[in-house]
């Protein structure tokens, strides 16, 4: 029987605010809370779920947050502007530019820019 993906877990401090941070990221989706304990399930548009969940420690390495999410757009800088976090890091690579930015939370996303 072959392998299905069914969800990415991520882990923050604020679950509905990562929800609605999720919501611009993917420039729509919705999600439901399925658990008595705030732990809510996202879908994006395109039909990824992750499911966001209460931290359990302040600590940033423990069961937190994604690993480098990444997303491939045109116009990245530009979104991540509209996003309101500044870019940390810029790389050049021969597919193209590839932006990095710290979330709220902590988590370090990159976007790849997409050549149209």
């Amino acid at each position: 029987m072959k392998s299905k993906f069914d969800h990415i877990e991520v882990h923050v401090k604020d679950i509905k605010r990562y929800c609605d941070f999720l919501r611009m990221i993917f420039e729509g989706g919705d999600y439901n809370v399925i658990s008595e304990s705030g732990t809510s399930m996202f879908r994006s548009p395109e039909g990824i779920h992750i499911e966001v969940k209460k931290k359990k420690s302040d600590d940033l390495s423990y069961e937190s947050g994604f690993c480098n999410p990444c997303l491939r757009r045109s116009e990245a800088r530009a979104f991540i502007a509209t996003l309101g976090f500044p870019i940390k890091k810029q790389l050049e690579t021969p597919e193209g530019t590839v932006y990095f930015f710290d979330d709220h939370e902590g988590v370090t996303w990159h976007v790849k820019e997409r050549k149209e």
